[in-house]
């Protein structure tokens, strides 16, 4: 006798996923760029690393994946993202089309660097990370600042 196995979804709507792609922009020594998502509608500037990890962790926050083991505290959470693009996901798009959509966000003429975190364990992330034809593994989020840094460096050196 064959089973059926039920298919839960694992959210209220319906896909999401957590890729995110990077784009550096070097500014009189100060490293900015961007955030886009596939279900973002326009690219998120960060300004420094410290602001680009803080913000790659709201929005893998707001996308409730990959989901944390448990709140990370904070000085003073009640206002960070009030009147900022990361204070909700409202205007997100979770929809079937998302994909389709994102081919039309602009994200500039520099590279993107590929960005997977599979899981916030640990009170970190472990993910993969691509850029060009190289691939690494990232075991916390300073390793993944080292890969991230290193790859800054070699692209501004060139």
């Amino acid at each position: 006798m064959i089973r059926e196995r039920t298919v839960q979804r694992v959210y209220k709507r319906t896909w999401r996923t957590s890729v995110l792609f990077l784009a550096f922009h070097e500014k009189a020594g100060y490293l900015d760029g961007e955030i886009f998502n596939i279900h973002i509608p326009a690219g998120i500037p960060f300004h420094g690393v410290g602001d680009m990890i803080l913000k790659m962790d709201r929005i893998y926050d707001l996308l409730d994946y990959p989901q944390s083991e448990y709140q990370i505290r904070e000085w003073d959470k009640e206002g960070l993202w009030k009147n900022t693009p990361l204070e909700s996901d409202a205007g997100w798009n979770y929809g079937a089309d998302a994909a389709e959509k994102f081919r039309n966000v602009d994200t500039g003429s520099h590279p993107l660097v590929y960005v997977e975190t599979r899981f916030r364990r640990y009170g970190s992330w472990q993910g993969i990370m691509q850029a060009g034809k190289k691939k690494v593994s990232y075991r916390s989020t300073l390793e993944f600042l080292h890969y991230i840094m290193g790859y800054v460096k070699e692209n501004n050196t060139k």
